[in-house]
């Protein structure tokens, strides 16, 4: 089955219109610089009542039917992966039933996931296991992550946001998963959890909350990195060298050109590549027999690698005097900068200006990463993926970005050389860049209490407010007293 190169044939991102500025919520706080260079955030997404789970995953698979001029009746499996719950029984897979209606297609499987952020990386890992099982029909399979992400405190709220993303997947992808090299990592945690349901506020431990990201993230490339050596693709496995072709023979073959990561908020990603070259100089000070760090020079000869080793290769010198946390890292953010803005940043347009969306925020990163690099930076390129569930659900895989297959469906991707100023006005960056409605403190306010006081209600009508919706999106127009919703669409219009 692997031979049929399963994997993404395409993505499709759908982000609220409505947003405020981090330097709006920085004045609102008073605490200048706080959101925007504490955090590395712009902007944040925010839904109104209007926009709900189901609303929000009906516009993004909507939206990539009819991009791709998909008939749905060749799709046979369907999941949701989301922590945004308004029903404690019905998944909202089945609300997306209601579109393949219409082709009389009901011979779909699948249902919904959740486990906070993880639910989109397991209903992607579903979807494969479907594709490469005797259960496979030749049908495609669309998998959906999207989350509603709001705080019910000021000093949380900035790392919110609002997404989703739909992806098709299915044999001869541009996009091929790295097959048997996922590994996961799992715990019992309270680093973050939603026992209040009757309120779509979470509990959060902040500081648990990062240390559990950081030790999952470890002990999921420790794996990927042992499982990768044990297949005999690699000698290692690194963040911080990128071997030339000519190299693969030395077993230097499996390249990491490319990092996404879970993205709370873009400093925390900053962070986690920092985190990932120490790891790498650490393990070439092990594998070397105390010849510092030259197993990985010895791997890339480039100068920018080779500072890299040479900032953080001290750290891990037994004689070297012990630095407390943010000493550490701050000396591995700077020393990977420019690697970061290479092989990580281009994945960061969409956590940087909509924030936080939950299960949909590392898909989201490969979506910007494909519509940010060109297509000549991205053929022949792997990209390694860390996907992370509080509570705690972890896991790390990669994908190849085929040689030759058409990128052109794949997400806007360019599939001509043109400048990143060019690329930025695609159809999705022209949206998220000139299309949004920014919102004032006064409204962003409003729209949080709302959000809080008709959780749960019925019956309701939402307020239609026409400007918060882009075209083409379904939006909530009603709320029975059995609290049963309909939904409408909002007239689409073509750029």
């Amino acid at each position: 089955m692997h031979s049929k190169d399963f994997g993404i044939i395409a993505l499709e991102v759908h982000f609220p219109r409505y947003y405020i500025a981090q330097t709006d919520l920085e004045v609102a706080d008073e605490c200048i610089g706080k959101y925007t260079k504490g955090l590395e955030q712009e902007a944040l997404g925010l839904c109104s009542v209007e926009e709900d789970i189901s609303s929000i995953c009906l516009t993004v698979v909507s939206n990539l039917v009819s991009r791709l001029n998909l008939n749905l009746r060749d799709v046979g499996f369907l999941e949701v992966g989301t922590e945004t719950l308004i029903d404690k029984s019905k998944s909202t897979k089945t609300v997306l039933m209601q579109l393949f209606e219409k082709c009389g297609n009901l011979d779909v499987e699948g249902v919904d996931v959740k486990n906070a952020c993880f639910g989109g990386t397991a209903a992607l890992f579903h979807a494969l296991n479907w594709l490469e099982s005797s259960a496979w029909d030749g049908r495609l399979a669309l998998v959906v992550a999207a989350d509603i992400a709001v705080y019910g405190t000021k000093a949380t709220r900035p790392t919110g946001g609002a997404g989703a993303v739909a992806m098709l997947l299915g044999p001869n992808a541009p996009l091929v998963i790295d097959p048997g090299l996922r590994v996961h990592h799992m715990e019992h945690r309270y680093d973050f959890y939603k026992p209040d349901l009757g309120s779509e506020y979470p509990r959060v431990d902040g500081k648990l909350s990062l240390r559990s990201y950081q030790d999952a993230l470890l002990a999921c490339y420790a794996k990927y990195r042992s499982k990768v050596i044990s297949r005999g693709l690699a000698s290692t496995v690194s963040v911080i060298t990128q071997p030339h072709p000519a190299q693969a023979a030395d077993g230097l073959g499996h390249a990491i050109d490319f990092v996404c990561f879970h993205s709370p908020f873009t400093r925390l990603v900053r962070k986690a590549f920092g985190w990932l070259a120490l790891d790498d100089v650490r393990q070439a000070t092990c594998v070397s027999n105390g010849e510092g760090c030259n197993g990985i020079g010895r791997s890339d000869t480039s100068r920018l690698d080779a500072a890299v080793v040479d900032s953080i290769s001290r750290l891990v010198q037994p004689d070297s005097p012990p630095l407390d946390v943010r000493e550490t890292d701050s000396i591995c953010m700077k020393a990977t900068a420019d690697l970061f803005a290479d092989r990580v940043e281009p994945g960061l347009v969409f956590a940087r200006q909509v924030g936080n969306m939950y299960t949909a925020s590392l898909y989201t990163c490969l979506a910007s990463l494909l519509l940010s690099a060109s297509e000549s930076r991205l053929r022949d390129r792997r990209v390694l993926l860390y996907s992370y569930g509080s509570g705690l659900a972890s896991a790390m895989f990669s994908l190849r970005i085929h040689q030759t297959r058409s990128l052109s469906e794949l997400c806007y991707s360019a599939d001509s050389e043109t400048s990143k100023d060019g690329r930025a006005m695609n159809p999705i960056f022209e949206r998220l860049l000139t299309q949004r409605t920014r919102l004032d403190m006064v409204t962003f306010e409003k729209i949080l209490a709302e959000r809080s006081t008709l959780h749960n209600a019925a019956p309701f009508k939402p307020t239609h407010r026409p400007e918060g919706l882009f075209p083409g999106s379904y939006f909530l127009d009603d709320v029975d007293e059995q609290h049963r919703r309909v939904y409408k669409r909002m007239p689409s219009c073509q750029p």
